[in-house]
C-alpha cells in the first residue's frame, strides 16, 4: 500500500474506534455501538468523523507535497 494512502486510513479507521470506545464507556448514545440477537444499532457520527479526518489529512498531505 503507498505511504500517501495509509496515513489517512490510520486517521479515519482510529478516530472512528476512539469515538465509538468512547462512547461504549462512558455510555454516550450518539457515540455508541449497540448489538443485540434481535436489531443492530450503528452511531453514524464516528463514522462520518472519522471520513472528515481522513478526508482532511489526505488534503493536507496533498498540499505539502505540492509545495515541496
Amino acid at each position: 500500500m503507498r505511504k500517501s494512502l495509509m496515513l489517512p486510513l490510520t486517521i479515519g479507521f482510529g478516530s472512528m474506534i476512539a469515538l465509538y470506545l468512547i462512547g461504549f464507556f462512558a455510555h454516550i448514545d450518539f457515540l455508541h455501538f449497540k448489538w443485540s440477537p434481535s436489531y443492530t444499532e450503528i452511531a453514524l457520527l464516528p463514522v462520518g468523523v472519522g471520513l472528515l479526518l481522513g478526508w482532511i489529512s489526505e488534503r493536507i498531505m496533498m498540499q505539502r507535497t505540492k509545495n515541496i
